[in-house]
């Protein structure tokens, strides 16, 4: 089985685009939350994740919007959000609801921030070594800090957890002992100072990561087309 694995999208359609044209063969989507928010696509990005019967877990842009009623409109993030909600079809909005915090496929669990807090930025050796105590699965997906890479534990009397970057794409193959903390990147506005779409391809103790370069100005004219902060945009071209 092989798995495309999708992170924070963030509601930039032709990001998503790109990387459906570059990916290789797959037979199934595992996406790590953070569909809208950003960027003023999120309703078609919902459409297409439900279309392909993705399975998701729920981002912290994602359960914002659903609890926008019960939060300050206060800051731009939430305005946009807001912005997308009205927008969003009946049927797209219950299936981001539905959405659970964690899941499991194949043995491998899905979440957006860590296995401890589904919140919590993995961006650092200290709460990565405790997010593999808070889980017993030898291979976890996330995503929330929009960087490409994996943190992993080498066994031993006191495991050593390492990070390996993948900000231009690569290869991880996972030896029998080893377990790995796996972020795909993000899609819709990578953070890690390589502009594109960032996803990742796993198959087995495989895992490859992709970046895939795209028409940024298909962007910029999206988001002055809803009168979006041009910064939006900016970000992009920088990867940041």
């Amino acid at each position: 089985m092989r798995h495309l694995v999708l992170s924070d999208i963030h509601g930039n359609w032709p990001a998503l685009e790109a990387v459906l044209q570059a990916a290789p063969p797959f037979d199934r989507v595992l996406f790590l939350g953070d569909a809208v928010g950003y960027y003023p696509d999120g309703d078609r990005v919902l459409g297409w994740l439900r279309e392909v019967g993705a399975e998701c877990v729920l981002g912290n842009h994602d359960a914002w919007l659903l609890a926008l009623d019960r939060l300050p409109m206060e800051g731009v993030v939430l305005e946009i959000l807001e912005w997308q909600r009205r927008r969003l079809s009946p049927e797209n909005l219950a299936f981001l609801a539905s959405w659970p915090w964690q899941r499991e496929v194949e043995g491998a669990l899905l979440v957006h921030g860590s296995p401890c807090d589904p919140w919590e930025y993995l961006d650092d050796l200290a709460p990565a070594r405790q997010a593999f105590r808070c889980s017993e699965a030898r291979l976890a997906f996330h995503g929330h800090t929009h960087l490409a890479g994996a943190f992993l534990e080498l066994p031993g009397p006191r495991p050593w957890v390492r990070y390996q970057a993948f900000p231009e794409g690569g290869e991880l193959v996972l030896p029998p002992s080893v377990r790995a903390l796996v972020n795909p990147g993000s899609v819709g506005q990578p953070r890690d100072g390589v502009p594109g779409a960032a996803f990742a391809l796993w198959e087995g103790d495989r895992i490859a990561f992709y970046r895939v370069a795209y028409d940024l100005e298909r962007v910029a004219a999206r988001l002055a087309e809803e009168g979006f902060p041009p910064w939006l945009y900016t970000r992009l071209t920088l990867g940041q």
